[in-house]
């Protein structure tokens, strides 16, 4: 059964499904600078592998390089680590040959458990997302997953009166504005200033459609390459 987990978004809880995880997994649409198991090792990937609709791990022949180890074989993808145990992977042969286990919240335990206890690397996803999971959401069309579709919001609206619109806006816009700011902090602290300024300018020039592949741009060609090439000193930028 499809794993579904409800979080409280900006006009209410909505459905984060497990199957819009694992596409922000196919299309790499997160940070990867900095990724760590949860035991601390450095995770570079070099294959994020072949999206599985089939039965067995979600990703099939992948390959990253774990503490300066290369792997090679499948990753499976949970909301939650809990879930790799109630769905007894580790007496299912087919989840063997798994080598990175990626959840989005943070665990209570640094490793799962496979066959014979072996301990397969954790890897949390949350904390390198480059939007709420909400924007996630909304940019995957997710809106009738999220059981809030565009009537029953507008009757909702209606029914409020001309201050208690004018309040709600206010609430909203005040905690949109947080979470960017968060984000945006987030991006700094993760990248440094030039950078994440970077990150943020190709992001704009990719609109609403194009985010994803104009920050896997800003990442495979960093600002002091770009400058480089372009002959400039980095300090004028």
């Amino acid at each position: 059964m499809p794993q579904v987990e409800e979080v409280q978004g900006l006009y209410g809880p909505f459905q984060f499904p497990e199957l819009l995880l694992q596409r922000i997994w196919a299309e790499q649409s997160f940070s990867r600078t900095d990724l760590r198991t949860e035991q601390g090792e450095r995770i570079k990937i070099s294959r994020p592998g072949r999206w599985n609709r089939q039965g067995g791990p979600d990703f099939r022949e992948a390959a990253v390089e774990i503490g300066g180890k290369l792997r090679q074989g499948d990753i499976e993808l949970h909301l939650r680590e809990p879930d790799w145990t109630a769905h007894q992977h580790a007496q299912d042969p087919a989840f063997n040959g798994v080598v990175l286990h990626v959840v989005l919240f943070p665990p209570s335990r640094p490793t799962s458990s496979g066959a014979g206890r072996r301990p397969i690397p954790v890897l949390t996803l949350l904390p390198h997302l480059w939007y709420d999971l909400e924007e996630y959401a909304a940019d995957a069309a997710v809106s009738s997953i999220a059981q809030r579709p565009a009537d029953r919001l507008a009757q909702i609206w209606r029914e409020l009166s001309g201050a208690q619109v004018r309040q709600k806006i206010g609430e909203e816009a005040r905690r949109r504005w947080q979470l960017k700011v968060y984000y945006a902090a987030q991006r700094i602290k993760k990248l440094g200033w030039s950078a994440a300024c970077h990150h943020t300018a190709l992001e704009i020039l990719g609109y609403r459609f194009n985010r994803v592949p104009m920050l896997a741009v800003a990442t495979h060609w960093p600002l002091a390459e770009v400058a480089e090439q372009d002959g400039t000193s980095l300090d004028a930028v």
